[in-house]
């Protein structure tokens, strides 16, 4: 599979909605080459995703000629060129800010490095936590060391898992200290600045989400 060029997704200024699905179509990829199989259609991936074939073919031919009409792609090409657009082709440090109940649990997760993502270095208000370490090796840092730490580390993305009062000065904090990243599970809007990316994940809304659904279909019933 030829080389694709990295930057012509930005250019072209992908939909989100398009990068998001390259997620799954990677993952599925991954489950796909664990179970031996070395090429796969857009049919086979639209059996296994939630997305329509004409739609995975879309989102492909974005990013030029993945597959072979007929054959359709093949699976280790596809799975290290959507790694390559997706930047996880090469390991991306993390910073978690927040050690309580969610950001412990965060840091222990290990499915973050399944796909090349290292939590590198924890920061915590309360002085309490701060010199712990992990079971992963994960030293927790004051705030007032996060320019310093951060610098040292090389960090490129931020988790935040504080409450919602601290989420905006967390925000303003990371992005002093360089990062253009990041990852916010406090259910609050904050405010970045217009070069630094915040996807948030708000459990309370999926939740909600949830509810409406189950209370739609006991009514249906």
């Amino acid at each position: 599979m030829p080389p694709v060029d990295k930057t012509r997704d930005r250019d072209k200024r992908v939909p989100d909605v398009t990068v998001a699905r390259l997620s799954v179509y990677a993952r599925l990829l991954a489950t796909l080459q664990s179970e031996g199989w070395e090429t796969v259609s857009s049919a086979m991936m639209a059996d296994r995703t939630p997305y329509a074939a004409a739609q995975i073919r879309r989102d492909l031919a974005w990013f030029g000629q993945l597959g072979t009409r007929g054959k359709g792609y093949d699976i280790r090409g596809l799975r290290e060129t959507l790694d390559g657009i997706l930047g996880v082709d090469a390991v991306r440090r993390v910073a978690l800010v927040g050690v309580g109940n969610l950001g412990s649990a965060l840091l222990g997760y290990t499915g973050f490095r399944t796909r090349n993502f290292r939590i590198v270095a924890a920061f915590d208000t309360d002085m309490r936590k701060v010199g712990r370490t992990s079971p992963d090796g994960v030293r927790v840092h004051s705030m007032g060391e996060l320019p310093a730490v951060v610098a040292e580390e090389r960090v490129e993305i931020a988790i935040l898992a504080v409450p919602v009062p601290a989420a905006q000065s967390a925000l303003d904090a990371v992005v002093d200290a360089g990062i253009r990243g990041v990852l916010n599970f406090a259910p609050t809007h904050l405010q970045p600045p217009p070069e630094v990316r915040v996807s948030t994940v708000d459990l309370a809304i999926e939740m909600e989400g949830l509810s409406y659904y189950l209370g739609r279909n006991a009514q249906q019933g």
